[in-house]
């Protein structure tokens, strides 16, 4: 679900197949951005998609497997600015890079490591109203919080199980207060923050019944 509407990931859109859909993203209008990513291609779609099923295009492509600028190996997570800017982390090269809403490379931050603002396998990535970037630094056991230029503003999270650890956290999403939701991947639970890190609540458990959880991958709120 992004931003109120449900999008099914299926194989084909606009006549050409699609393999490997692994995030979306609503930019500007009918445009949506979706991460593709397999063992052939490392890119993002740009799609419009109307109101009647069906009508959905591919109308753009960027981005190609490499570590050069405005290249990727592993992208995993995609999020729009204000000025419709697109942001995608890349959990192999451990870096956040932006492009244009055209797809036009623009700038990138990040590198490998456990100290603050470094990253280890970032996976999702949302971004508040104030225009400033929470990032799910899965094994880092983490969530930081960065300018859109890579300035660190913040981070919280450790390794463990207790409230407010995380054990390989991937997705993340805000709600309209400026809260923070982490799918939490290893202990199968959803655990809720203020934009500050501070611990709210949680949800999930271990299993296949009503309201448990096995390595849930990501969140959404309505």
């Amino acid at each position: 679900m992004v931003a109120n509407r449900v999008y099914d990931f299926s194989h084909q859109v606009g006549g050409r197949e699609m393999l490997g859909d692994v995030a979306l993203a609503l930019g500007e209008g009918e445009n949506v951005y979706c991460i593709v990513r397999s063992a052939i291609a490392s890119l993002v779609l740009r799609l419009t998609i109307g109101e009647i099923p069906g009508d959905e295009n591919i109308v753009g492509e960027f981005g190609r497997r490499g570590d050069g600028d405005g290249e990727f190996v592993w992208p995993a997570g995609i999020a729009v600015d204000c000025k419709y800017n697109v942001y995608v982390t890349d959990e192999w090269l451990n870096r956040i890079t932006v492009f244009d809403q055209e797809g036009a490379y623009i700038r990138h931050w990040g590198e490998s490591g456990s100290s603050v603002g470094q990253l280890n396998r970032p996976s999702g990535i949302e971004i508040d109203s104030d225009g400033d970037l929470y990032v799910a630094d899965s094994l880092n056991h983490r969530v930081q919080k960065f300018s859109v230029h890579g300035e660190t503003l913040g981070y919280w999270g450790s390794f463990g199980a207790d409230v407010g650890e995380f054990n390989s956290p991937w997705g993340l999403t805000l709600d309209d207060a400026g809260n923070v939701y982490v799918a939490d991947h290893k202990n199968h639970r959803v655990q809720k923050f203020t934009s500050t890190g501070e611990y709210i609540m949680q949800f999930g458990s271990y299993g296949a019944g009503n309201g448990q959880m096995n390595r849930p991958a990501d969140v959404a709120v309505d």
